[in-house]
């Protein structure tokens, strides 16, 4: 194994690897968008960008900024492996700090690294200035949209630094022309460089990943509460289409959100009106989507928030649900069969193929990638029930019903997870960004998503130095296969647009490449 040589580079810390420095390379010649799959290195870039800035101006400073702080703490570790420099010039700064003692930190040290939030308090409060920071690194860049602390940042640095450099990484900044722009003209940014695992100096690094899909059939009964709850909504739909308020049979989630918006916003009778039956429709829609791609206890759970809500008189679209037989029907048929012992198909053919893995491999450590906290709850439970299976729910800090982990107790779960005292991680969206996560035999997805961004994101987490399988359950019939269809085609939109833009490096010179 051949390694970079470099004056600010420690000896043996960093595989020369021919697509890593071609990134390199192209990220020191201005503002660059870098596209790299999970597990290809984006930290060994940003370590080889700052060296090179560092050799450069050694009275520059560099600023790595993450979106949280267990990835702050990760980058930290690899930079100090990485690179020489001593352990009082590398300083993670956050807001338990001090704002005195943040600003000797910003004038001490020649790398610093922090969460966006902490940088951009202290830049509006006059704790730091940005004049002298030779390079800004922006780690999971795709969150760079709207008013995320990045936006503001990246047009603090270009205005205040007399050389500036931004270095934006990411696995995937999304399937859109107009995001992707967003994400470039927000960080200032004119280059795009990509990688993907088809590329031919990244072949040599990466191992073959099996892709695979397990079908299901939604069960007769699971069919008849379908059945309920479609004419409800369907009953809504055609009333809208009466009124005039919306002009086709099939609405999308996102399309009545916004519509929500303009009819809060419209304020008469009709609006009001109109506004109930669309709050009506979302709620059955999302209980649709649960009984269709989660499991039972994940609809019963909200079924019995919905009665709950109407009982206490907090929502009148609650209060109208429960009073129609074909919602009372949809109740006591989840109840029966929760009683019975029945469950979402997905669950026992879950169980199959894990148990099947662990029998042939009990060392197999794998991901379970699911929506839902009620439905990671589900999973792990089940999972105990499997030979050799040491399941983990790995989820996010926001509490629900008394549940959520600190981020000390997520990287304290990374950490059990990769010494093997758990060989399973039922996940949640928390999984599938920055933090890392020793390498699995399998990704699991419970639903396919989407959403590129995501799919993405969750299948890098596998053969990386191994052969890996990445297995998505699908339930025929329903929104799963639509979801499914849906990200394999935004992803390759997202390749197409991005060596477009790689090709010309100027978004004037093209137009956005559909299929």
């Amino acid at each position: 194994m051949e390694f970079i040589s470099h004056p600010w580079v420690n000896k043996n810390s960093i595989e020369k690897r021919s697509y890593q420095e071609n990134l390199v390379q192209a990220a020191l010649k201005g503002n660059t968008l870098c596209v790299l799959p999970t597990g290809l290195g984006k930290t060994s870039i940003a370590a080889m960008v700052a060296a090179e800035r560092l050799k450069h101006n050694m009275n520059g400073k560099i600023l790595f900024m993450a979106p949280t702080k267990p990835l702050v703490d990760q980058h930290r570790t690899s930079f100090a492996r990485m690179l020489k420099i001593g352990e009082s010039e590398l300083k993670i700064v956050t807001g338990e700090d001090k704002p005195e003692q943040r600003s000797e930190l910003y004038k001490k040290a020649d790398v610093i690294l922090a969460t966006p939030q902490t940088i951009e308090n202290d830049l509006k409060q006059g704790t730091l200035s940005l004049k002298n920071f030779s390079l800004c690194i922006f780690d999971e860049a795709h969150r760079c949209i709207g008013n995320y602390a990045y936006t503001y940042i990246a047009k603090v640095y270009i205005n205040q630094c007399t050389d500036p450099l931004i270095l934006a990484l990411t696995a995937s900044p999304g399937s859109e022309l107009n995001k992707i722009t967003m994400i470039k003209d927000n960080l200032f940014v004119k280059n795009v460089a990509i990688k993907t695992r088809d590329d031919p100096d990244v072949k040599p690094y990466v191992q073959e990943v099996k892709h695979e899909w397990i079908e299901v059939d939604l069960p007769i009964a699971m069919n008849s509460i379908k059945k309920y709850l479609d004419e409800m909504k369907n009953l809504r739909i055609k009333k809208l289409i009466g009124w005039k308020i919306i002009y086709q049979n099939v609405v999308s989630k996102s399309y009545l959100l916004k519509l929500q918006e303009e009819l809060i916003r419209r304020k008469t009778g009709m609006s009001f009106a109109a506004l109930r039956l669309v709050t009506e429709i979302i709620k059955i829609d999302h209980a649709l989507l649960l009984l269709e791609t989660q499991c039972l206890s994940s609809l019963n759970e909200f079924l019995m928030k919905i009665e709950e809500e109407a009982k206490a008189g907090k929502t009148k679209a609650s209060q109208a649900l429960v009073k129609e037989e074909n919602w009372k029907a949809s109740v006591r048929l989840t109840n029966e069969l929760i009683k019975e012992g029945q469950e979402h198909p997905k669950l026992e053919k879950l169980k199959e193929t894990v148990s099947s893995m662990l029998e042939s491999n009990k060392y197999s450590r794998i991901i379970i990638f699911a929506q839902y906290r009620d439905t990671i709850a589900k999973i792990a439970s089940s999972m105990k029930k499997i030979k050799n299976a040491a399941p983990v729910e790995f989820i996010g800090q926001a509490k629900k019903k008394g549940k959520g982990l600190s981020q000390k107790e997520q990287v304290q779960i990374l950490n059990e997870f990769k010494m093997g005292f758990y060989n399973i991680l039922c996940a949640s969206q928390v999984a599938e960004e920055g933090l890392d996560i020793v390498e699995t035999d399998a990704v699991i997805f419970y639903e396919p998503t989407p959403s590129a961004v995501r799919k993405i994101q969750r299948a890098g987490r596998t053969a990386r130095t191994q052969v890996g399988r990445v297995i998505i359950l699908l339930t025929k019939g329903t929104r799963d296969e639509a979801y499914h269809w849906a990200s394999t085609r935004k992803e390759q939109r997202m390749k197409n647009t991005l060596y477009a833009m790689q090709r010309s490096n100027d978004i004037n010179k093209f137009k956005d490449v559909r299929r």
